[in-house]
């Protein structure tokens, strides 16, 4: 059986990693969470050091790689806006089949969900910065394996179904 990653990609506060920790928590499937790596690469190099992104996408990379080694299926989380998504994207699906499920809520709930999140495994962004990157995560267009609405009260079995559904197939 082919190799899965499912990548979850939707704006800042959509419930990205609350989705992708509870399909490794209910479905065992590998939860890689980006911004930590990022924060470990932030922490190395400092946050205003110009390659910061690239560097820090690069140990995303190394790390969904090194995953995918002892995991048939993985997951994991993008907002999908930076310049270095697509590239990642494509050097993964020659490791294993792509899924990306597009993930969203209603805009309002962005900047409360986002203010309210652990900061010791999420980036600090202000509340412009979450709007900028927010605008272009709304343009991101993918083939989309499943979308989920998050914007209702948490649904874990409608999530859990539809995930199923995409592991199977």
């Amino acid at each position: 059986m082919q190799r899965r990653v499912i990548v979850l990609v939707g704006p800042k506060g959509a419930g990205k990693s609350t989705i992708g920790a509870l399909i490794e928590r209910e479905l065992g499937v590998a939860f890689v969470r980006v911004e930590p790596i990022f924060l470990r690469v932030r922490e190395a190099i400092g946050a205003d050091h110009p390659e910061l992104e690239r560097r820090g996408f690069q140990a995303v990379r190394e790390a969904l790689v090194e995953a995918l080694r002892s995991h048939e299926a993985i997951c994991f989380e993008s907002t999908g806006a930076s310049r270095e998504t697509a590239p990642m994207l494509e050097e993964l699906s020659r490791h294993a089949h792509m899924l990306p499920v597009q993930v969203t809520a209603r805009p309002e709930q962005y900047l409360p969900r986002v203010r309210s999140r652990d900061l010791s495994i999420h980036i600090p962004v202000s509340d412009d910065r979450v709007e900028e990157i927010n605008a272009r995560a709304a343009e991101v267009e993918l083939a989309w394996a499943a979308r989920i609405d998050n914007s209702g009260a948490f649904d874990p079995e409608a999530i859990l179904a539809k995930v199923r559904d995409l592991l199977e197939a």
